[in-house]
């Protein structure tokens, strides 16, 4: 695949725009819907993952001891400790990047899209960047990603640390 070669001259980067106290609702809010339902899932996977594991032993229940009753249930409370430190690891980097995004606002991009790509967690577009030979990888909507090809000069606004395009329009 042949990469687009920019005219450097024509890229121009707008850095620390206050944000809206809409935009940081809009991401606060969407945070918050997803702190909220997570350990209710969490709880709900570590529930029939032992509800599976009990399955396969059912058998042996007859011999259990009152203490084997109680690891068993340690054993889900542990799986469950786990999957909840992984979430908060995960996420924890996350609301990092958002509250430096808060606190430097957002940056406007004019620039030409020099390539597209799809991982399993969403749809990128890769932007050239101020200096030549930097380039800037952002997550856009999948209606984004399908409507700028490569070589299209656009003009983006998004999140420096979160790397999320918050608006995309073709120049």
């Amino acid at each position: 695949m042949s990469e687009i070669q920019p005219d450097y001259t024509e890229v121009h980067l707008e850095e620390n725009i206050p944000l809206s106290d809409e935009e940081i609702q809009k991401f606060e809010t969407n945070q918050r819907k997803i702190t909220q339902i997570m350990p209710a899932i969490l709880g709900g996977c570590t529930f029939f993952v032992m509800a599976l594991a009990a399955f396969f032993i059912k058998d042996e229940f007859s011999k259990f001891k009152y203490y084997d009753y109680i690891l068993f249930a340690g054993a889900g409370l542990v799986l469950f400790g786990f999957a909840y430190i992984m979430y908060l690891l995960v996420t924890g980097y996350d609301r990092r990047n958002w509250k430096k995004d808060k606190t430097k606002g957002k940056n406007k991009l004019l620039s030409i899209v020099m390539d597209s790509d799809t991982t399993e967690y969403g749809e990128y577009l890769t932007l050239a960047g101020p200096a030549k030979n930097k380039k800037i990888r952002l997550l856009v909507t999948q209606e984004d990603y399908s409507l700028y090809k490569t070589g299209t000069k656009v003009v983006v606004t998004y999140l420096k640390y979160s790397k999320t395009a918050l608006s995309i329009r073709e120049l």
